[in-house]
């Protein structure tokens, strides 16, 4: 009697822990990508912005020709400028589409 109330209590505890992983997702999958992708990109401009710190000190502590610190500085810049745009073009996609998505439901409502 003691064995079947103890697998009856270990049965139960197994289902409640297990339970929230038996559940259906609840989140929106179309805005995962852009967020992910937003974040990807944010990680790679502060990369770039950090080459960029350390190139100058570099250059300023007299370890690199001048000529290799404006090529090098150049092309950083293009790079972190060109992420940048992506960013803006990025974030104004995503605010674009919560517009949308908040008018969405206003003109059911007024379609009621």
């Amino acid at each position: 009697m003691l064995i079947v109330a103890f697998l009856a209590l270990a049965l139960g505890l197994g289902f409640w822990i297990l339970r929230p992983l038996l559940r259906a997702e609840s989140f929106q999958g179309g805005e995962y990508p852009a967020a992910a992708e937003l974040k990807d990109l944010l990680a790679l401009r502060n990369v770039a912005y950090d080459t960029l710190r350390d190139l100058e000190f570099d250059f300023r502590m007299d370890k690199m020709a001048e000529k290799d610190y404006q090529e090098l500085k150049s092309r950083y810049q293009g790079e972190a400028a060109e992420i940048l745009r992506q960013v803006e073009a990025l974030e104004a996609r995503l605010e674009k589409d919560r517009g949308s998505s908040a008018r969405a439901p206003a003109a059911e409502r007024g379609a009621r």
